[in-house]
């Protein structure tokens, strides 16, 4: 009877986690996440800085290694950081930027959503479009 009862509690447990895993998961490649939002175009500007020097006054400052500018919202700053303890997957996205910017290719940014005024947002996702 033990032995059932874990069993039932492990898959209890696995079903919870599974569902609560792809909570944020979008449906599909076409819809993004509930917690970004999409800016399109081509990169005209790709900056790369040492880790410690940020970047931006006040509120606004980021500290980020990797700045970008779009042609489609000039004013806007999207940022990286790629620190020791930042995900791998950051330096896949500056790789992904720094391409798109020396061939000229427009691309998807899927970042924070800016609070009111705030011209500095983090990037969550970057793609190629066509």
């Amino acid at each position: 009877m033990k032995s059932f009862m874990r069993k039932l509690i492990m898959v209890v447990s696995l079903t919870a986690l599974s569902s609560m895993a792809l909570a944020d998961t979008p449906p599909s490649l076409e819809v993004p996440d509930t917690h970004s939002i999409e800016s399109k175009g081509k990169v005209t500007l790709y900056r790369v800085q040492v880790q410690g020097l940020e970047f931006g006054r006040l509120n606004e400052r980021v500290d980020a290694e990797v700045l970008v500018t779009l042609d489609s919202k000039p004013d806007m700053v999207f940022t990286l950081r790629m620190h020791e303890d930042s995900p791998p997957v950051n330096k896949i996205i500056a790789d992904t930027l720094r391409e798109a910017y020396i061939n000229d290719t427009p691309i998807t940014l899927y970042h924070q959503i800016a609070p009111l005024n705030r011209k500095n947002v983090k990037i969550h996702m970057v793609q190629f479009d066509s």
